[in-house]
C-alpha cells in the first residue's frame, strides 16, 4: 500500500463522526488556499539556506557538514501528535535502505523541542536524524512556515495539544507538509509542499530524485 493510500484510509477513520475536527481540517486548508500559503515556498532551482540545528541526542547537525556527504532529503513534519506526521515517519524509515542506496541522506525537521524530539525518535523506532527548528527560522526560511488559526488551536487543546509548551513559544507557528531533496551544492532537485496535512510526499519519488541527481539528469 502506497503512503498517499495509507493517509486517506487514516483521513477517513480519524475523521468519520467527528464533525468537529473535520470542520477544523476543512476551515485550515481553505485559509491557507486563500493566503496562497505554497507560493511563499522554496521553488526547484533554489538554494537551499544553511542550518545548524540539535537532534535528538543534543547534538548540533550542520546543514553543509551533511550535503559535504552527499544530496540531502529534508522532511518537515508538524511533530509526533500528528497521526499522518507519524505515519510518514514511519514510511520515510522503511525507505531509509533506498534512500541510502541511491546516495542520499535524510533529516528531519519539526518545531517541537526539548524531550520530545528524544520521545518522537524512540516512539517511531526512527534511525535519520530528528532535529528541533528552534523558533521555526528554518522553516521561515523555506516559506513553509504558517500561524495555525485560534480555531485550529483550540481543536488541538481538546485532544491535550499544547503547542507553547512543545515548542518552548507560543507563535503557534507549524509546519506545511513539505519534502526536498536537495543536490551538493545545495540547490533543491525536488520539492513537494502541500496545504493539506494529510498529504505527504511518497516515498517513490523521493527515491526518484536522489536517483536522478546520481545519474546526472537532475
Amino acid at each position: 500500500m502506497s503512503l498517499e493510500e495509507e493517509l486517506n484510509r487514516l483521513r477517513s477513520e480519524s475523521m468519520a463522526n467527528n464533525d468537529q475536527l473535520q470542520a477544523a481540517y476543512q476551515d485550515l486548508v481553505a485559509r491557507l488556499g486563500r493566503a496562497e500559503t505554497v507560493d511563499q515556498s522554496l521553488k526547484v532551482g533554489d538554494a537551499m539556506p544553511s542550518f545548524l540545528l540539535p537532534n535528538a541526542e543534543g547534538r548540533l547537525v550542520f546543514s553543509d557538514e551533511l550535503l559535504a556527504r552527499g544530496p540531502l532529503v529534508v522532511n518537515f513534519f508538524r511533530g509526533n501528535w500528528c497521526p499522518y506526521c507519524r505515519q510518514t515517519l514511519k514510511a520515510l524509515e522503511a525507505a531509509l535502505p533506498e534512500i541510502k542506496a541511491a546516495g542520499g541522506q535524510l533529516v528531519a525537521l519539526t518545531p517541537d523541542t526539548g524531550h520530545h524530539l528524544a520521545h518522537t525518535k524512540r516512539a517511531q523506532q526512527l534511525s535519520y536524524e530528528v532535529l528541533s527548528d528552534v523558533d521555526s527560522a528554518v522553516g521561515l526560511q523555506f516559506g513553509v512556515l504558517f500561524r495555525a488559526p485560534a480555531a485550529y488551536r483550540e481543536v488541538l487543546a481538546g485532544y491535550g495539544i499544547d503547542l507553547a509548551e512543545r515548542h518552548g513559544n507560543d507563535g503557534g507557528f507549524i509546519p506545511l507538509p513539505a519534502t526536498y531533496v536537495i543536490d551538493r551544492a545545495g540547490i533543491v532537485r525536488y520539492a513537494f509542499v502541500d496545504i493539506d496535512f494529510t498529504r505527504r510526499a511518497e516515498p517513490a519519488a523521493i527515491v526518484a530524485a536522489l536517483k536522478r541527481i546520481l545519474d546526472g539528469s537532475a
